[in-house]
């Protein structure tokens, strides 16, 4: 087996990695209505910014449910995604656990602090929601 150097395993990633998002976009033109994902985002702050914007310009991602603990960081969020970024206004909650009992939410985005990722995360889980997670998991 000839051996794998840096530069032909990135070249080589690169094009898996293209081959996939394209798949992706293929499969989500036929998606219907009930194909939708429904996210919710826990954690506002930075990180959580960044997975709004993220699943706010994916196809087939609705976000339903935007959780922070400080209700001026959810007041903000909420202006940012409806009057800057023009979706529908998401529901709002503080309490994580009030989230995860939403039979209506598929999956869940953790961007909360450290200390809370992998509580949300197990919780999550046991509820049956599929979930990302920034690290650390620990």
């Amino acid at each position: 087996m000839p051996e794998l150097n840096r530069r032909d395993f990135m070249k080589t990633s690169a094009g898996a990695a293209v081959g996939l998002g394209v798949l992706s976009r293929s499969t989500a033109s036929w998606a219907g209505a009930n194909d939708r994902v429904r996210v919710a985002v826990i954690g506002l702050r930075g990180r959580g910014k960044s997975h709004l914007g993220a699943y706010a310009a994916a196809e087939n991602v609705e976000i339903a449910t935007v959780c922070d603990i400080d209700e001026s960081v959810t007041a903000e969020r909420l202006g940012w995604l409806t009057k800057d970024l023009g979706i529908k206004e998401p529901k709002s909650e503080w309490d994580f656990r009030k989230v995860l009992e939403d039979d209506s939410i598929d999956a869940i985005s953790i961007a909360t602090p450290n200390h809370l990722h992998s509580l949300i995360a197990i919780l999550g889980c046991d509820a049956g929601k599929d979930v990302y997670v920034e690290k650390p998991l620990s």
